[in-house]
């Protein structure tokens, strides 16, 4: 997927374009359709299709004590996009500039390149996107600022159980533990990306060997154990690995001394040195709760009941 941060040299190479704007944390079922939409759209016209997003997060400049935990940090949510068939996406630096443009000014600055009669261009967005100054404009905007040069296309809300899909339902979900309707509204499990530091040598000793992580994910679910599955990012061949995932302080072991929650992954049937590699981790099912106990011994028969609960899963 190519990638762009200018306006003018994206219409360069694209006389014709249909443009999937928005912010897309997550790039949940809700995006997923405006993304598709997008994509038919440029299909059907012989055009180009391309996502317009913004880095960092709109309140991270405007409100940063209101900016909201993100689901996909940018390398995921780039990710996420290319994977839906776009041909580019336009990666607009979110700066106090760009957040002052009155609403008309906001238009001809990223859409101005496609006014004239030679050019087409068809915004494609949800209900909901906002842009320019005071969040003054929308996708009505874009076409009376225009002048009809530019179609827009608002694509309907995505709704699951009568619930609205969208990244804040995602993130509280998310945030309680309730994978199953997390999972439901992203249409695959939620996953984070991190890399692996050097752990106690605890999981070896007890047999069951864990990569260890140290989250700087923004949303995590609780403390607890996990039924999830992981990629190697510099082995993708090896495909997605079933495992069991201690996300906590690990209290049975006094000497653990933590003051934030390690991720620990046991891989199933994995023999190697996975220390300083990136994984993908998606989190499944949650198996149960962290809890203290006795004795290692107590601690490995668990274990062994969390492999077995993994293993038998489909």
């Amino acid at each position: 997927m190519n990638i762009l941060d200018s306006p003018s040299a994206l219409a360069e190479i694209a006389p014709g374009i249909a443009v999937a704007a928005g912010f897309f944390d997550g790039v949940h079922l809700g995006h997923q359709a405006i993304l598709a939409e997008t994509c038919a759209r440029a299909r059907a016209e012989g055009s180009q299709a391309w996502v317009l997003t913004f880095e960092p997060h709109p309140l991270a400049v405007l409100a940063p004590e209101r900016c909201p935990p993100l689901l996909t940090r940018l390398d995921l949510r780039l990710e996420r996009l290319a994977e839906a068939g776009v041909d580019g996406c336009l990666l607009l630096p979110f700066t106090p500039a760009l957040a002052a443009l009155a609403a008309p000014d906001f238009v001809h600055h990223v859409f101005g390149g496609w006014m004239d009669g030679a050019r087409l261009c068809t915004v494609v967005s949800g209900e909901n996107w906002r842009f320019g100054r005071g969040k003054a404009g929308g996708l009505a905007a874009i076409a009376a600022i225009g002048g009809g040069r530019i179609r827009t296309v608002q694509t309907p809300m995505v709704a699951l159980g009568g619930e609205r899909v969208c990244s804040s339902a995602i993130r509280q979900a998310i945030l309680n533990g309730d994978l199953p309707k997390a999972t439901a509204m992203l249409g695959r499990p939620y996953a984070i990306r991190e890399t692996t530091v050097a752990g106690r040598g605890v999981g070896g000793k007890l047999g069951f060997a864990t990569a260890n992580m140290r989250p700087a994910a923004e949303v995590l679910p609780p403390v607890g154990v996990y039924a999830v599955a992981a990629s190697r990012r510099g082995h993708p061949e090896q495909g997605w690995m079933k495992g069991v995932a201690n996300l906590g302080f690990c209290p049975t072991f006094d000497d653990a001394a933590l003051i934030a929650p390690v991720l620990e992954v046991h891989l199933l049937d994995f023999a190697g040195d996975l220390h300083g590699e990136t994984l993908d981790v998606r989190f499944l099912s949650r198996l149960r709760d962290e809890i203290h106990f006795d004795s290692p011994e107590a601690l490995i028969r668990q274990i062994r009941l969390d492999v077995e609960a993994v293993r038998s899963r489909p």
